[in-house]
């Protein structure tokens, strides 16, 4: 499932498995998640992304079906997204729940399809 805001975004020649969804917000589609959802959170925006990560944390805390959430990004995003996640009440343990950067570790090559592999086995690990 690939939720997006950017409505002119998705290609017309997906594969028939991934369904495409718009929606604006993008965080407000976290709740119709099925449960067990492995989210990854890769938008244009790091404003957009913290929305995401705070609903997929608020979900976890009432919920706890959200086995994975990663998102992109170095760690110098990470620092700044977890400040500003404590900054918002959430707790260590809480914070924790989230994967950043994404990918198998020790793969350190910045192409596309690179990160892409690294990020599809951590993803298989989790299964």
């Amino acid at each position: 499932r690939w939720v997006d805001s950017r409505d002119e975004i998705f290609p017309s020649d997906v594969p028939e498995d991934v369904a495409c969804e718009h929606s604006n917000p993008v965080h407000a589609a976290v709740a119709d998640l099925d449960a067990g959802s492995r989210v990854l959170v890769m938008s244009f925006s790091h404003a957009e992304d913290l929305d995401i990560v705070i609903a997929c944390l608020k979900r976890q805390r009432e919920q706890g079906d959200l086995p994975f959430v990663g998102l992109i990004g170095s760690h110098t995003k990470w620092a700044t997204f977890r400040h500003r996640l404590e900054d918002r009440g959430f707790s260590a343990e809480e914070i924790a729940h989230i994967t950043c950067p994404i990918g198998v570790p020790g793969i350190t090559g910045k192409e596309p399809e690179v990160i892409a592999v690294a990020v599809a086995a951590q993803l298989l690990q989790t299964l």
